[in-house]
This record gives C-alpha cells, sequence and structure tokens, in this order.
C-alpha cells in the first residue's frame, strides 16, 4: 500500500527515456508524488529548484562508460550535498563497476541502482526509503528550532545546528557550522548531570577526548575543541563527508575491495595500538571514508587505555554493538588488542559476503553465539579467504592475530604508517 503523502522528487539526467520510466512508476505508485525533472548541464536550474522546495530525494543519472560525463555528474552530486548536506542523492549509474559504486559512496550519494540490473520495486524501495529519511530529518530539525518544554534545545556558543545524526543515552552527535573555522563539523553533545550513570558518562566523554586528541594522525578524526557549559559538555571534530563502511556495505564489495579495507583498518587499529588504546566498539558506522577511499576512526567512547586497570569490563556490564563483539568482551573479561581485530574480522566477513556472521532474537542470542558458535564458513566464492577469517574470529584470544602488525604481515605488502 503506497502512502498516502507521495515523495518530492528532483530528478537529474539527459536520458529523456529513462526519467519517463522513472516518472511513471514513481507517480503510478505515488499519486500524489511530486517529480521534477532537469537537465544535468544546468547546475543554475538545480540550485534554483533545491532552493525553492527541499525534494525528499535527487535521483542522479550518470553514465560512467564516459568518464568526462561520469567526473561531471559526480561534481555536480558533490556541488548539491555541500549546499544542502541533508540531501538523500540516488545514483542511476549506465555501464557501472564496482570502482564506480565506490566514487558514487565518496561523493557522498546514498544509493547506487546499476541500470542494468534495476526493477521497478528496487526503485520504489529506494525511493521510499528517501522518502522517510528525508522527512525523519525535517522532523528532527523541526524539534530543535521550537524544541518541547522538557527537551530544552542545544546551543554551543560559536557553533550553529545542520541537523542531528545520531543519538543514544549517551549522547547527540549533531552536524553543525564553526563560526571560527568556517566550516561543517561535528559537534557531540553530552548533558552533565550528578547520578553515578551521569557521572560515568561524562568520565568517558573526558577519556574520548583525551584519547582522540592525543593522536595526531589521518587515520583519526581531528579534534578541533572540547568545552562545559552548565548542562552539557561538548566535543567538537573533523565532519568527514564522504560517508562510513556501513554505507559502502550497502553495495557488493570485490574481493580485493575487501582486502584493501581490512589492511587498512588494520594500520589505523595498528596506529592506536601504539599509542596503547584499545577502540572496543570497532563497526562500519565507525569507520569513516576519506575522499581518497581511506578510512577513519571514529567514535572512541568506549575506548580505553590497554594499561588500564579498567581494561576488563565490570562484571554483569557489557558495552558495545552485539554483532560485533568479541567473546571475551560479551562476557565481561579482560581485553586486548586481539579484541579489536576479532571485531575487525567480523567487519571482513561481512565485506564478502554481504551479511553479518550472526544474527537472533536478541543482542544476547547474538553475543552468545560470538562466543560459542563456530567460525562461519565463507561461500566458495571466497573460501580462499577461509584461513585468515579462522584467525581473526577464533573464539580464543590465542589463537587470534596478536597484534595489527601480525595481521599485516601475513597480508598483501603495505606501506608503512608513519
Amino acid at each position: 500500500m503506497p502512502d498516502a503523502i507521495g515523495p518530492v522528487l528532483l530528478v537529474v539526467g539527459s536520458d529523456s527515456k529513462r526519467l519517463q520510466w522513472l516518472t511513471h512508476h514513481v507517480s503510478s505508485h505515488w499519486p500524489s508524488a511530486q517529480v521534477t525533472t532537469a537537465p544535468a548541464a544546468e547546475p543554475a536550474a538545480l540550485a534554483r529548484l533545491l532552493q525553492e522546495r527541499t525534494p525528499d530525494g535527487v535521483v542522479v543519472q550518470i553514465n560512467f562508460g564516459n568518464e568526462a560525463q561520469a567526473s561531471a555528474g559526480l561534481d555536480q552530486v558533490g556541488q548539491m550535498l555541500r549546499a544542502q548536506p541533508s540531501l538523500h542523492c540516488i545514483i542511476l549509474a549506465e555501464n557501472g563497476s564496482e570502482l564506480a559504486a565506490v566514487r558514487a559512496m565518496k561523493c557522498g550519494a546514498k544509493d547506487y541502482l546499476p541500470m542494468a540490473s534495476l526493477s521497478r520495486d528496487s526503485l520504489l524501495q529506494a525511493v521510499a526509503e528517501a522518502c522517510a529519511k528525508q522527512r525523519a530529518a525535517a522532523d528532527e530539525a523541526e524539534a530543535l528550532i521550537a524544541p518541547a518544554n522538557d527537551a530544552p534545545s542545544i546551543r554551543v556558543p560559536g557553533y550553529s545546528i545542520v541537523k542531528e545524526i545520531a543519538t543514544s543515552n549517551f549522547s547527540s552527535v549533531y552536524l553543525a557550522r564553526s563560526e571560527r573555522l568556517r566550516r561543517n563539523v561535528i559537534l557531540k553533545v553530552m548533558s552533565r548531570g550528578t547520578s553515578a550513570r551521569e557521572l560515568d558518562d561524562a568520565e568517558r566523554f573526558q577519556r574520548e577526548y583525551e584519547i582522540i586528541s592525543s593522536i595526531a594522525h589521518r587515520a583519526i578524526a581531528e579534534i578541533y575543541d572540547f568545552g562545559a557549559l552548565p548542562q552539557h559538555q561538548y566535543l567538537v571534530m573533523e565532519y568527514i563527508p564522504c560517508g562510513d563502511l556501513r554505507d559502502r556495505l550497502r553495495n557488493p564489495m570485490s574481493i580485493d575491495d575487501s582486502l584493501y579495507y581490512l589492511r587498512s583498518i588494520a594500520e589505523a587499529l595498528r596506529v592506536i595500538h601504539v599509542f596503547g588504546i584499545l577502540h572496543r566498539d570497532l563497526k562500519p558506522a565507525n569507520v569513516m571514508l576519506r575522499e581518497d577511499n581511506s578510512p577513519v576512526l571514529i567514535d572512541f567512547g568506549l575506548a580505553r587505555r590497554s594499561l588500564d586497570d579498567a581494561s576488563t569490563t565490570g562484571a554483569g556490564q557489557v558495552l558495545g554493538s552485539p554483532y560485533y563483539i568479541s567473546p571475551e568482551q560479551s562476557q565481561g573479561r579482560r581485553v586486548d588488542a586481539r579484541t579489536d581485530l576479532y571485531s575487525l574480522g567480523v567487519m571482513f566477513y561481512e565485506m564478502l559476503t554481504g551479511q553479518r556472521p550472526y544474527s537472533g532474537r536478541s543482542a544476547m542470542d547474538i553475543m552468545t553465539q560470538h562466543a560459542t558458535s563456530p567460525v562461519p564458513r565463507l561461500p566458495p566464492n571466497v573460501a580462499h579467504q577461509q584461513a585468515l577469517l579462522d584467525r581473526l574470529m577464533a573464539k580464543r584470544p590465542e589463537e587470534r592475530y596478536g597484534s595489527a602488525d601480525e595481521l599485516l604481515a601475513d597480508l598483501a605488502p603495505t606501506a608503512a604508517v608513519a
């Protein structure tokens, strides 16, 4: 059953037949849909259309078989997203490839749909997701402008909030504009309180700042500011607009790409491990990608100094994502660098197969599988990576790689990390 309120869609491209096909299916599914088409060669017209009304989604047709057209199309996507970072951009790819998908994600697109395999259902699903996310973002922005009486607005001097990116019991993360730096930044805000949990959260927040600021390396997000207000603490760090590994995993990944990310993330882990830091919450959403496709580790809220007496989680207290958590971490036992390598192994399986190794009805069910179920078998087309996966995801830490250096030595030669 289609939504009562149809999407507002801006479609950019030069293939009139393709655009007619798209418009027909969207309009027939959502009779109230508003679909506006625009030629790819008119940036001024596009800017005017975006100013008149923010669409629920922008669909851009790009022919990757022609490098000049592909570069121009991706540049146009980048310009639109710089002007309006909240836009949900869908790329319709002609003559695309896995490399084209990577380029699309790097420029900020949220969906990459190959025309060769595009169906009516997959098109409508992508448009529906764009519509839902855009309207959710609009609702969040409205809530920030006119908050409820019991939800005071967040105001940090020197920063203008653009939109909320994520929220949890621990903190809220915003895309903001820095008046001093004159560019977009990530603003992480935590409420201050006096309860035991709030004091523990404040300690964790302070620790995240200390950890990130102690490392100057492009594999770690740069920190710009840290401060406290009467009701909040805040942390300001580098904004990386090209998306994260979770977005990249929305599209199939080749073995070479999977090994590239495995090696690159291992190099990033080597950096923080050299500084005596354990991440403890490694997952695709916490790996951002720069314009050159190199990974950047973020979210050190659960990180610990490896020599800290508190590097073992308290009895009965389990922190981290259940999908990527190591057996010892799920059981509240002492952790070391091998815990981060286990989480990297889970991500490697997901990169190779497109799915997570374990799933269940509850977090406890998933964590139990991490602790007791066999390492999953890879499908035949990537089975030659099984030995590598077995050692990364071994249930017993002593059977895993002992360090990121040891893993890197097993992989193809790569440049040393400074």
